[in-house]
């Protein structure tokens, strides 16, 4: 998986993921969903249909006592699809929290239908002390900006 390497804070901020992210409910439980644009959907749904799908999820903390990114890295196995999704997690606690408690992270198009669980790509997490981790950094060091 390419590790990305940003130096400078407008570097960060040029590569942030731009369709966005939420949270979907999913058998009671609340789960983190990166939106990504219905092309890109699309285009994942056709490589792995049909296939058994395993994903290696790989966060990748980038922080300075202030300001807190992560950039998901997912990789399907056994296919070429792998993306990045660079994230703000300053402003998203409750998206971490979750992932954090499911150990399990979605995938949607960036289109009203979202919502509709049946659009949803869920992947779960290999190790989930990874995001444990994360929520214990991003706690730690994102300093809400007032």
């Amino acid at each position: 998986m390419p590790k990305r390497n940003f130096t400078t804070l407008p570097e960060f901020q040029a590569n942030l993921h731009k369709e966005g992210a939420t949270l979907v409910e999913f058998s009671g439980s609340k789960v983190p969903c990166i939106l990504v644009s219905q092309k890109k959907y699309d285009e994942l749904l056709q490589k792995l249909f049909g296939k058994q799908v395993r994903a290696d999820t790989l966060l990748d903390i980038f922080y300075d006592g202030q300001d807190v990114f992560v950039d998901v890295q997912i990789k399907f196995l056994d296919t070429d699809f792998e993306e990045n999704y660079l994230l703000y997690a300053n402003d998203m606690l409750e998206f971490f929290e979750a992932l954090a408690e499911s150990g399990m992270m979605s995938l949607a198009p960036d289109s009203p239908a979202y919502t509709n669980s049946q659009n949803v790509f869920m992947i779960q997490l290999p190790k989930k002390d990874a995001a444990e981790r994360a929520l214990e950094i991003i706690r730690t060091n994102a300093k809400k900006h007032g």
